[in-house]
């Protein structure tokens, strides 16, 4: 198995469970927000409110799960909501 196809099986467990969610690619399966929101509410639950999740816009759900991962998990933001690279802090 390769590391891709490794981090895809991780990534369809990490999402089991949550209704309507399927993790298919590393594409559109992660466009809507809610598979980042997913990871982070199945680690760390007080984090991410998933009814909200549910009812908001992709670029709603990529924010919010993009801020709550950098402020509250210390990973660095890389993308914004629109996909675009950000410019690497020095």
């Amino acid at each position: 198995m390769t590391a891709k196809e490794k981090l895809l099986l991780w990534s369809q467990r990490m999402v089991e469970g949550y209704q309507g969610l399927r993790c298919d690619n590393f594409t559109s399966s992660w466009r809507d927000g809610k598979l980042f929101n997913a990871v982070i509410h199945r680690h760390r639950p007080m984090l991410i409110d998933m009814n909200k999740v549910y009812k908001q816009t992709n670029q709603q759900n990529l924010e919010q799960a993009f801020t709550v991962a950098e402020r509250e998990l210390g990973v660095t933001r890389l993308l914004d909501p629109e996909g675009r690279v950000l410019k690497e802090n020095k």
